[in-house]
């Protein structure tokens, strides 16, 4: 029911985080100083122009005014959770939750199902919930293509695929409160709220909030943990304390004006790996993670940068393989969600040559061999006697030599599969 006291102390609420008295806001509608305190006693309402205009300047929803419910916890003094739901079921999840250590493309994943956007559905007409967003998303944010680089911040195709857009803040430009605020009205609105720490911590996405916005509660996903990036269930939210204390970056997602089809998606992420895996240029490491330093940037120049490092190694007689991780499960997971980005572009894109694209794909199922090679080596560290590193070491150099051959050939398919697009 309708209760016009309740929307005017609504009105009073937005007013004030907004730090604006009556007077200013009279000023932005043009109206009278008067008018503005009858809405906000419950003596008067705004008529239905007016009313848009009003909810634009707060940054609020008509609804929020209108029907205030979900505030009637603090007019009684005690805190209330605030939850938004999915906009349509989510189902269980279905993949495999190893590799999956890319917290981007998980948190894109659950912004699609968040958001109600994935047509596909269970026999319980949930959204499916699997790896298929993961892999796109891994690729039209090009982090599988490069160890340590990455995009300074997503690529908008990331966001422009699902028809959304987003704002940017920086804790820096904001006291605690403006900053808690903002979060808060974002959920509000029914929009969940992402937040990028500076430090290496959860990356959290929320879409609730508790102790008046002081604890978001939402899912939480960290480069390199797979089982969290693989933690889809918006029934099972957790609490960050003090979210809004340490310096971070806040995203705000809207509605887009420039929705692209997936096709183009791929078009566009198909031109930017074909320039980042044919890279040839040693780039700047971005990453602190040991041993990592030893390998990095992206493309073709990774293979030479490894195997000089192992080479450099056997000169040393080093008895250990430490240098070959987290390189390489970093390398397989990238390998194994290019091949399946790929298989998926073959079908997608118009006018592909599938049977390239099917030679491409077929020579990444042979990195990925030989990536699991690799993978073998380390695993069996412990059984090889001091003399038998540098021996491992070359077998590992050849498996990086012959991985890189192939997908200089693969990348080649792929080229000529998409003449006119790339």
């Amino acid at each position: 029911m309708f209760d016009i006291t309740l929307s005017g102390e609504q009105i009073t609420r937005f007013r004030k985080e907004k730090g604006l008295t009556q007077e200013d806001l009279a000023e932005k509608l043009q109206i009278s100083p008067q008018a503005v305190s009858k809405w906000e006693n419950g003596h008067t309402m705004p008529e239905v122009k007016m009313l848009i205009q009003l909810c634009e300047i707060l940054d609020c929803s008509t609804d929020s005014i209108l029907n205030p419910k979900p505030y009637e916890g603090n007019r009684q003094k005690f805190d209330y959770e605030f939850i938004v739901s999915p906009k349509v079921q989510v189902g269980d999840y279905t993949g495999p939750q190893w590799p999956k250590s890319l917290s981007c493309a998980s948190l894109f994943a659950a912004l699609k199902l968040f958001m109600g956007l994935e047509s596909r559905r269970d026999t319980q007409n949930r959204q499916m919930n699997d790896d298929e967003e993961y892999i796109f998303q891994s690729a039209i944010s090009n982090l599988c293509f490069g160890y340590s680089w990455g995009p300074d911040e997503p690529i908008k195709d990331c966001y422009s695929v699902y028809g959304l857009d987003y704002d940017k803040y920086n804790k820096s430009d904001y006291t605690e409160e403006q900053y808690i605020t903002i979060a808060r009205r974002q959920i509000e609105r029914g929009y969940p709220v992402i937040v990028y720490p500076d430090t290496y911590s959860d990356v959290v996405f929320a879409t609730g909030y508790s102790c008046k916005g002081r604890t978001l509660k939402g899912l939480g996903f960290l480069d390199g943990d797979d089982e969290k990036n693989a933690r889809i269930n918006f029934n099972v939210l957790n609490d960050y304390d003090g979210w809004y204390a340490n310096a971070s970056e806040m995203i705000l997602i809207k509605p887009g004006n420039d929705k692209i089809s997936l096709e183009q998606a791929c078009v566009n992420t198909i031109r930017r790996a074909v320039s980042l895996l044919t890279n040839i240029k040693q780039i700047e490491c971005k990453t602190d993670i040991p041993h990592l330093k030893a390998v990095y940037g992206c493309g073709f120049i990774v293979y030479k940068i490894w195997c000089d490092v192992l080479a450099e190694e056997n000169r040393e007689n080093v008895d250990n393989l430490d240098s070959l991780m987290p390189h390489i499960a970093i390398h397989y997971e990238n390998k194994l969600r290019t091949k399946q980005f790929f298989e998926r572009c073959a079908h997608i894109i118009n006018g592909a040559d599938k049977s390239l694209f099917s030679l491409a794909i077929k020579l990444y199922d042979e990195i990925i061999d030989f990536a699991g090679k690799i993978g073998s080596v380390y695993n069996k560290k412990d059984e090889y006697a001091p003399a038998d590193f540098n021996i491992k070491r070359n077998d590992v150099i050849y498996y990086l030599g012959r991985s890189k051959e192939l997908e200089e050939l693969a990348i080649s398919y792929i080229k000529k599969a998409m003449p006119q697009l790339i």
